[in-house]
């Protein structure tokens, strides 16, 4: 056996990996629409979540015309509305990343069950507020 053929296979295996790889870091975490028409994409630092470990977010928001919605105010608030609290920590914003992509940071869950987070986004245009529901 040469080694041109031993090369192919793992050729193989590393264009798969590279493709699998990257299809999967560009699925969001969490991802919710604003009765307004806003996308609002979450990568999560921690992917899965998970419990007592806290993180920050990506929050990527994108208009109805699939542009990146930029020089937003993106404030986070959240809790378990079951269990009547809010969140452990006070995660903000605290840069534009990359354009309409904000960097959330301070976030930590400290319990399984279901979590609600309140996304308000202020434009030059309107405000724009959704709640995203999930469990842990």
């Amino acid at each position: 056996m040469g080694l041109q053929t031993l090369n192919r296979p793992i050729s193989f295996i590393l264009l798969y990996l590279l493709v699998t790889t990257t299809a999967n870091a560009q699925q969001p975490d969490l991802r919710i629409e604003t009765s307004e028409g806003l996308r609002i994409l979450i990568h999560s630092q921690l992917s899965p979540l998970q419990i007592n470990r806290i993180h920050s977010w990506h929050v990527k928001v994108i208009d109805a015309d699939s542009k990146p919605v930029t020089n937003a105010l993106v404030a986070v608030t959240g809790g378990m509305p079951e269990h009547d609290h809010g969140l452990p920590t006070q995660p903000r914003v605290t840069e534009e990343i990359n354009p309409g992509t904000y960097l959330l940071e301070g976030v930590r869950f400290h319990m399984p069950g279901k979590w609600s987070m309140v996304i308000s986004i202020e434009t030059e245009e309107n405000l724009s507020t959704v709640s995203l529901d999930f469990d842990l």
